[in-house]
């Protein structure tokens, strides 16, 4: 049965209310999470106004309770001072404990001197406490009832060693030298205070809120109040010190331990106590009973639309099974050919009409890619034999299309010319058909050698070739040599074709070029530019002066292998035609014979040194040493051009 494939995309159209499903529950779960995190920064927000609003209550109990206090406070100090005066000043001498007998137990007296040191008291763990280092503010206060002089009364605090909750009163020294305290223990208020309890207090806010895990209450410097034992962690008091001074709510989660964790200041502080009132309130809340909340809320969600997905995901499979074979062949297969595997087999499908249609159609396709692929082979292959490939390279150019009229490169390139000897006297024995296949045999016998050493060759020019080296060494002299070894077999074939010899010059030399194409849209060619290709030229023609075969210049010598020196010598320095510097010209003897260049090697010596002494000037001594060369070497062209060229000057 085939059946269409927009039925098929129908029946998947359908199954997409299983994802709605999933957005429907995550989108109730959503909504779920926000109202239950809403109700707990609710309870969180009441529960700080409580917390807050109890501990103002509790110091306003304090106020009233140190009011009460404030006339036997005062009634107190009397007998202090006039102790204080009948010493003069020497607070050493004054019997505290004489006046604490007097005054009462609940009494404890203390002089504190310009420094905030605590030098005598009647509550020996108070002794030698130092106000300047534990409670700097506070000094700074207490100094300022020294030098104003006079009473200055204070809430009930703790004290800072014991935490007992006491009434304190101060007096400055009519002097200005110290400061009276006196401090009335907590038995006088104890049942008052057990009423006002703030740690009872709190209590009842857990109740209120069964997220609150604690509710502890800081002073200002990070020490717990009425508890002096407790020793917070530096973290805390880092906390405690930062919302003490600047007054900002602070908000922290610690999801390790499934908890938050606010710092929040009740600010009650007043001005006409000696002490601090203010407070830093740290409460903790459980955020472990939200979290299990919302994955329980999360686990049922995921359990309803796991079930539907997996209903619906069935259900798709057995539909989407049928096209989803089909068309996974094909994309193999498609996925092969893009690979470059033109001879994959395309799959035939008969599940629906669409991929029976599809499966054609790629067959099709890759048939035509094959034909397509074969016409530009051929003619890339076409074009490469008018522009060669390693020009494109050069220029940078992955194909020839992409060649446009003014392309160039600047480059240090080798440059060889070569060119055959009488070429007009020999082709006119010949008829035209002759002509071009005695051509054609002679530079198919050339071209080897200069691919073979990684040249390649620009333009013919009739029976001239010029070649191109990215190599500035070896390789071109190399070219040179094995175009004359090739040379000397396609002889000896004419020879025995009866077919006239054929002699070949060439010359190289080294240097900066351009290559680039010229012309225009329609018609262009590439072409090479620079006095490197004249130079080239111009020691290629030398060759007939010489009688050599290969010359080269002083710049590509310099670059050669130790090798190929052996075969090189100077002959000559001359002038390039159209240039006014001299060039030196070497000789490279290697495609000559095998005794030739036995002679040579042997001669290279004084002949240099011939030739340097008459480039020097020395035509006498130049002169005895060509002659006297020549007298062994007869077969050496160029000692015979030296020779002839004495003999004129």
């Amino acid at each position: 049965m085939k059946i269409h494939l927009k039925h098929i995309i129908l029946s998947c159209f359908l199954f997409t209310l299983v994802p709605a499903l999933a957005l429907l529950s995550f989108t109730d779960y959503s909504e779920t999470k926000t109202s239950l995190e809403d109700n707990f920064e609710f309870m969180i927000s009441q529960t700080e106004e409580n917390v807050i609003g109890a501990y103002e209550l509790v110091e306003i109990s304090y106020k009233i309770l140190a009011d009460n206090l404030e006339s036997e406070m005062q009634n107190a100090f009397v007998p202090f001072l006039a102790a204080y005066k009948n010493v003069n000043g020497k607070v050493k001498d004054i019997n505290l404990s004489k006046l604490k007998a007097k005054l009462g137990d609940d009494f404890d007296l203390y002089i504190i001197d310009k420094e905030g040191v605590i030098i005598h008291t009647t509550f020996e763990k108070d002794q030698d406490l130092d106000f300047s280092k534990i409670a700097p503010d506070f000094n700074k206060k207490l100094q300022a009832i020294r030098i104003k002089g006079g009473y200055q009364g204070d809430r009930i605090a703790s004290t800072i060693k014991t935490g007992e909750v006491r009434k304190f009163g101060y007096w400055g020294t009519s002097d200005k030298e110290y400061i009276l305290e006196i401090g009335i223990a907590s038995s006088k208020f104890d049942t008052a205070l057990k009423k006002i309890d703030l740690s009872r207090i709190t209590k009842n806010f857990e109740d209120f809120n069964p997220d609150l895990k604690s509710a502890t209450v800081f002073k200002g410097d990070g020490k717990i109040f009425n508890n002096p034992d407790f020793k917070a962690s530096k973290e805390q008091v880092t906390n405690v010190k930062n919302v003490f001074t600047s007054g900002n709510r602070l908000d922290i989660s610690d999801s390790s331990k499934s908890q938050r964790i606010i710092y929040i200041k009740a600010d009650i502080d007043d001005e006409d106590s000696a002490s601090h009132g203010d407070r830093v309130i740290e409460l903790v809340f459980d955020t472990g009973r939200i979290n299990k909340k919302l994955n329980e809320i999360a686990i049922n969600q995921a359990l309803i639309t796991i079930i539907f997905v997996f209903v619906g995901g069935v259900i798709s499979l057995l539909i989407s099974k049928r096209l989803a074979n089909p068309i996974s062949d094909l994309t193999n297969a498609v996925g092969s050919v893009a690979r470059g595997n033109l001879e994959e087999k395309i799959p035939q499908s008969s599940n629906t009409m669409e991929l029976k249609l599809l499966a054609s159609g790629l067959t099709s396709m890759v048939k035509n890619i094959k034909e397509k692929i074969f016409e530009i082979e051929k003619i890339n292959s076409s074009f490469e034999r008018f522009v060669p490939k390693e020009f494109l390279h050069l220029l940078e150019k992955k194909q020839i299309t992409d060649i446009e009229v003014g392309d160039s490169a600047s480059l240090k390139m080798s440059v060889l010319f070569s060119d055959m000897r009488d070429f007009t006297s020999i082709s006119e024995k010949m008829t035209p058909d002759e002509n071009f296949t005695f051509l054609n045999n002679y530079l198919d016998a050339l071209a080897p050698a200069i691919k073979d050493n990684n040249g390649f060759i620009d333009k013919y020019v009739g029976d001239a070739v010029m070649a191109l080296f990215t190599n500035n060494g070896d390789d071109p002299v190399k070219a040179a040599i094995a175009m004359n070894l090739r040379l000397n077999e396609l002889n000896h074939r004419s020879k025995n074709n009866k077919n006239e010899k054929v002699r070949m010059g060439v010359g190289i030399h080294c240097g900066n070029l351009i290559l680039g194409t010229i012309g225009q849209e329609e018609r262009m060619e590439t072409t090479v530019i620079s006095d490197t290709v004249n130079a080239s030229a111009r020691l290629e023609t030398l060759n007939k002066i010489y009688g050599t075969k290969i010359l080269i210049s002083s710049q590509l010598k310099s670059n050669l292998s130790d090798e190929l020196m052996t075969y090189t010598r100077l002959i000559d320095n001359t002038q390039v035609k159209g240039k006014t510097d001299f060039v030196e010209v070497y000789e490279v003897f290697a495609a000559d014979d095998e005794n030739l260049q036995k002679l040579k090697i042997e001669t290279k010596p004084d002949f240099e040194k011939a030739v340097s002494l008459f480039l020097d000037g020395d035509l006498k001594k130049s002169t005895l040493i060509f002659k006297d060369l020549y007298k062994n070497v007869k077969e050496d062209s160029v000692l015979r051009y030296w020779i002839e060229k004495l003999q004129k000057a």
